[in-house]
C-alpha cells in the first residue's frame, strides 16, 4: 500500500503556546522566585577518584546569607560530580561566597576513565558456540571483521534538572519541577515531605528539554524540599551546566564487535556479536540492544559492561539504540560493498517490514541514490557521499484520564495531568479534540501540567501522544454522547436516534443543531466528562522510518557537511503535522549532533570532565543543519496516533557514517566523525 500524503482534517496551524515561548511570557521552573527563596546546592567532587582533604565548616557558616553547610568528609567520591555536601543560603551570591570560605581541599586519586584499560576483550565462544560459527562461515561468500565505537552522549538539555519547593501556610507543599513525569514527581515529593500524596501539587507548566533525564525529582528534588520543610521558606535547587554534564545523565558508550556472513545473493548468514557498554561508576545502568528491523541470520552474541569513574547514564530517547544502529548500518554497507550489491538493495534483501522496504525505495529516490557513485571514486577535494538507514519503535496500550469540560458558550477545556517538553502536548490535546468533534480549534482550551488534572503518562518510551490521543476522543465521544440526551429529550427523540458529526447534530426528519447551538442547552452550569485510555482509537502497528543523508566531505580537511537528510516516517495520524515534521526534524538534528559533534570527554590523571559546557562539547548549531526532508508516511485507513519521538533519531548517524564512508571511500568506525577521524581513515585507506 502506498504512502499517502497528510489528510487535510490534520492540522497545521501554529502550536496554542507559540506566542508565550517566543516572546519569552513561558515561565518555566527557574523563572518562578516566590517571596522568601532560599537556594541550595550539593558540594561536589571536582575528581573521578580521590579523597576529601580539608575544610573549614565555620568559616562558611560565617558568612552573612549562608544558613548552613555539611560535608560528608567519610563518604569515598566516585566519580567527578559526585555529592560530598550541601549548603544552603539566602542568595546564589551567598552560595558562592560560603564555598569559597570552606576552602574545600580536594586530592585526586587514581580514576578509570579509558575503556581500553577495562576492555576484556571478545570472549572466546564456548564449543557449541564455536561450532555454529564455523558452519555460518563456511557458507559466506563475504565476511566482515570489525570494531565500532559511540561516545558518552551527555542529555545537554536547554533548561538545566530545577526544582523549587514552596510550602505552605497550612501545611501542604507545591513544588515547580522540571520533569518529564508531572505524577511521578508527585508521588516521589510526598515521600519526601513525608505528606500524603493529596496534600503536594506539582507544576510543570513549562519544561525545556528531557530526553530521558527528568523522570523525577531527583536529588535536587530532595535538597530542595528537605530545606524548604526544614527553614518554612521557598528553597530552590538548579544544576549548573557543567553540573549537567557530569551528573545530569548520559547515553553509555560503547564497543561494538561484529563479525558477519553474508551469502552471495545478498542474504545475511549470521555470525558474532559483542556487544559492550561504557557506562558510570557503578558498572550498571547501559546496554546497547541489537535492533531486530533485519534478518540476520543466526547469531552467537555476548554483551559485557565497562564501568568509569563518571557519571551514570539514564534513559536518552531510544535508549540503546542509536548505538546499535550506528554500528549495524555500518557493517551492513561493509558487507554490501563485498559482495558488490547496491546498499539499499541489501537491505530490501534482508528486511523484515514491507513498510520499510517501500520507505527505502521512496527515500531512495527522493534523495537522489541514482547520483551516488560507487564508494570512493569521485574526484576532487570535496567528495560527495549518500547513506541509509531503518528504524523502528514498538507500540503498547496504557493509561490515561482527561477532564473535558462543555460550557453554554461552546466552548470546551481540555485538562490531561502530562508534561510538554516543548514537543507540543498541549496542541495534541486541542487539534486530536478539535478533530474528532469537527470543530475549529478556537473552541478548544487546553491544560497541562498541574498534579491536580487527571493522571496522564510520562514523557518516556515516545508514549505521551499515543496514550493521551485515545483518552481525548473518548472524552469528546462522551461530550457528544451527553449533548445528544439534551437534544434527543428537547425534539422528543431516543438518543440513539440523534447523529453527530463536523460539528452538527442531526436527526431522520432533518431537523439540525450546530454544536454551538447545541450548548446553549446546557443549563445548569457545564457538561463535564472523565475520558480514559480507548482501545477503538489506539494506532496499531510500530512506528518505522528510513533515512538517507547526502553528504559533503573535505579531503583535505576532513571537515564533513551533512547536505541533505531524507526521513520517511510511519507515526499513524499525525494530528497536527507541522508538530509532528517539528518532531522529525528535531530527531534528525540530534541524531546529527552525536554523529559529527558530541562527545564527552574525561581528563586522564583526574577523571575531571574537560568538556563540561555547550562550548567545548559541541552539539548541532544553526550553522550546521542541513535540508531536511520530514515525510509522514501514513495509510488512508489510519487514524490512530502512534509513536514519533524516538524512531526518528535512531538511524541518524548509521546513515551519515555511510554517506562520509561512500564519499571518500574509507570507514571512519568510531562516533563521533570528526575531522580528524576523517583524516585518519584516508590516511590509512592511502597506505594500504
Amino acid at each position: 500500500m502506498s504512502a499517502s500524503p497528510a489528510p487535510a482534517m490534520e492540522n497545521v496551524a501554529a502550536r496554542p503556546d507559540i506566542r508565550e515561548k517566543v516572546t519569552g511570557h513561558a515561565r518555566y521552573t527557574v523563572d518562578k522566585q516566590p517571596r522568601g527563596m532560599v537556594w541550595a546546592r550539593y558540594l561536589r567532587f571536582p575528581y573521578g577518584a580521590g579523597r576529601i582533604a580539608g575544610f573549614n565548616i565555620d568559616a562558611a557558616r560565617a558568612v552573612p546569607g549562608v544558613l548552613e553547610v555539611s560535608v560528608r568528609a567519610d563518604h569515598p567520591p566516585r566519580c567527578a560530580g559526585d555529592v560530598i555536601g550541601e549548603m544552603v543560603a539566602e542568595s546564589p551570591a551567598a552560595l558562592d561566597d560560603g564555598l569559597a570560605a570552606l576552602r574545600l581541599q580536594c586530592r585526586p586519586g587514581q580514576p578509570t576513565t579509558n575503556p581500553d584499560d577495562a576492555h576484556a576483550g571478545v570472549p572466546p565462544p564456548n564449543d557449541e558456540e564455536a561450532a555454529t560459527l564455523k558452519s555460518i562461515f563456511a557458507d559466506a561468500t563475504v565476511t566482515v571483521e570489525a570494531e565500532y565505537r559511540t561516545a558518552v552522549q551527555t542529555h545537554s538539555c536547554f533548561e538545566p534538572h530545577a526544582v523549587t519547593a514552596i510550602p505552605q501556610d497550612n501545611g501542604d507543599l507545591e513544588v515547580a519541577v522540571s520533569t518529564q513525569s508531572l505524577m511521578s514527581c508527585q508521588e516521589q515529593s510526598a515521600r519526601a515531605a513525608d505528606l500524603p500524596a493529596s496534600r503536594v501539587r506539582v507544576k510543570a507548566e513549562y519544561v525545556g528539554g528531557g530526553f530521558g533525564s527528568k523522570f523525577g525529582i531527583g536529588a535536587e528534588g530532595n535538597l530542595a524540599i528537605k530545606w524548604a520543610r526544614e527553614l518554612k521558606r521557598p528553597c530552590r535547587v538548579a544544576l549548573s551546566r557543567q553540573e549537567e554534564h557530569e551528573m545530569g545523565g548520559n547515553r553509555p558508550g560503547s564497543i561494538q564487535y561484529y563479525h558477519l556472513a553474508a551469502a552471495a545473493d545478498g542474504r545475511l548468514l549470521g555470525g558474532r556479536m559483542h556487544l559492550v557498554s561504557v557506562v558510570g561508576h557503578t558498572g550498571r545502568g547501559g546496554g546497547v540492544r541489537a535492533p531486530s528491523y533485519y534478518r540476520w541470520g543466526e547469531i552467537v552474541r555476548t554483551d559485557d559492561q565497562i564501568a568509569l569513574n563518571s557519571g551514570l547514564p539514564r534513559a536518552f530517547r531510544a535508549p540503546a539504540w542509536p548505538q546499535a544502529s550506528f554500528a549495524m548500518e555500518s557493517v551492513l554497507d561493509e558487507l554490501a560493498a563485498r559482495l558488490g550489491m547496491d546498499p539499499v538493495e541489501f537491505r530490501i534483501r534482508n528486511e523484515t517490514s514491507e513498510r520499510r522496504q517501500r520507505q527505502l525505495r521512496q527515500g531512495a529516490e527522493l534523495i537522489g541514490w541514482n547520483e551516488r557513485p560507487p564508494d570512493g571514486t569521485m574526484t576532487g577535494v570535496v567528495k560527495t557521499g549518500w547513506g541509509c538507514g531503518v528504524a523502528s519503535w514498538g507500540n503498547s496500550q496504557g493509561r490515561c484520564a482527561v477532564d473535558l469540560d462543555v460550557y453554554p458558550s461552546g466552548h470546551l477545556e481540555v485538562r490531561i495531568g502530562i508534561q510538554d517538553m516543548g514537543t507540543g502536548a498541549t496542541v495534541l490535546a486541542v487539534d486530536v479534540a478539535a478533530w474528532h468533534l469537527g470543530l475549529d480549534r478556537k473552541w478548544i482550551t487546553g491544560k497541562i501540567g498541574v498534579s491536580d488534572y487527571p493522571p496522564g503518562p510520562a514523557s518516556g518510551g515516545s508514549i505521551t501522544s499515543r496514550f493521551t490521543a485515545p483518552a481525548v476522543r473518548d472524552a469528546a465521544e462522551k461530550a457528544v454522547t451527553a449533548l445528544k440526551a439534551r437534544i434527543a429529550a428537547e425534539w422528543e427523540l431516543a438518543p440513539n436516534d440523534v447523529t453527530y458529526a463536523q460539528g452538527v447534530f442531526r436527526a431522520a426528519d432533518g431537523r439540525e443543531r450546530s454544536w454551538v447551538e447545541a450548548c446553549r442547552t446546557i443549563t445548569d452550569g457545564k457538561i463535564n466528562v472523565r475520558g480514559e485510555f480507548n482501545d477503538r482509537y489506539w494506532g496499531h502497528g510500530n512506528s518505522d522510518t528510513a533515512q538517507f543523508a547526502k553528504v559533503d566531505v573535505d579531503t583535505e580537511t576532513g571537515l564533513i557537511r551533512v547536505r541533505k537528510i531524507v526521513a520517511i516516517q510511519a507515526c499513524g495520524l499525525a494530528v497536527n503535522r507541522l508538530t509532528a515534521e517539528n518532531q522529525i526534524e528535531g530527531g534528525v538534528i540530534q541524531g546529527m549532533s552525536y554523529a559529527l559533534f558530541e562527545d564527552r570527554r574525561l581528563d586522564g590523571p583526574t577523571g575531571a570532565q574537560y568538556n563540561a559546557d555547550l562550548l567545548q562539547y559541541k552539539i548541532s548549531g544553526i550553522g550546521d543543519l542541513p535540508e531536511i526532508v520530514a515525510i509522514i508516511d501514513r495509510d488512508e485507513e489510519e487514524d490512530g496516533v502512534r509513536s514519533l519521538g524516538e524512531p526518528t533519531t535512531i538511524p541518524t548517524a548509521g546513515a551519515i557514517a555511510n554517506a562520509v564512508a561512500n564519499a571518500i571511500g574509507a570507514r571512519v568506525r568510531e562516533l563521533p566523525i570528526t575531522p580528524a577521524r576523517v583524516l585518519a581513515a584516508l590516511e590509512e585507506r592511502g597506505s594500504a
